[in-house]
């Protein structure tokens, strides 16, 4: 499902991205955290990108924009909807790799209850590709090796469709 992003929701994504990064750079000025990217991107572009797939799922979900900066980091967790926790994966390739994958750096780095993936297809149009909860990532984990280190994986044609998330959580949240 391609996001058409306004506007408003393209500079409410550099802002954030802006606020992260700044208190980000403090903390490593500070040796409070330590940056572990691998990206050849900057750390604001890196958090503009992350951005702009969680104001595309915000938009699609009807699930609110979490913009709180937190020391260290959020743990991974993106936004929340109905005491369940989510994570946003966004790539910036429109079209590669394929098969498009869902990419974690380890099992245990899928710290909440869903993970959806989404991709930049353009300056303001993100598409949202689906949807895994942890368990379902589990069964279907492959590896795949990128060349800096062995990357844990599903492919996206295992992801369940984005407007099947309610329901989805709906299920997950009555067997709670």
């Amino acid at each position: 499902m391609d996001i058409e992003l306004n506007a408003h929701d393209l500079i409410m994504a550099a802002h954030h991205a802006g606020i992260i990064e700044g208190v980000k750079s403090l903390q490593l000025k500070n040796g409070d955290i330590k940056n572990n990217r691998i990206s050849r991107q900057s750390d604001f572009g890196i958090h503009y990108v992350g951005m702009l797939g969680e104001v595309a799922v915000a938009k699609t979900l009807g699930i609110p924009l979490r913009t709180d900066v937190t020391i260290g980091g959020d743990g991974s967790i993106d936004m929340t909807h109905q005491g369940q926790t989510i994570q946003i994966k966004t790539s910036t390739h429109p079209t590669t790799p394929t098969p498009r994958l869902m990419i974690f750096n380890s099992v245990e780095d899928f710290h909440t209850d869903w993970a959806i993936l989404c991709s930049i297809q353009n300056a303001y149009t993100v598409r949202i590709h689906g949807f895994a909860s942890k368990r379902k990532f589990v069964s279907n984990v492959v590896t795949h090796e990128f060349g800096y280190g062995t990357r844990y994986c599903m492919d996206e044609k295992l992801l369940t469709p984005i407007n099947r998330f309610h329901e989805a959580s709906e299920l997950i949240g009555a067997s709670k």
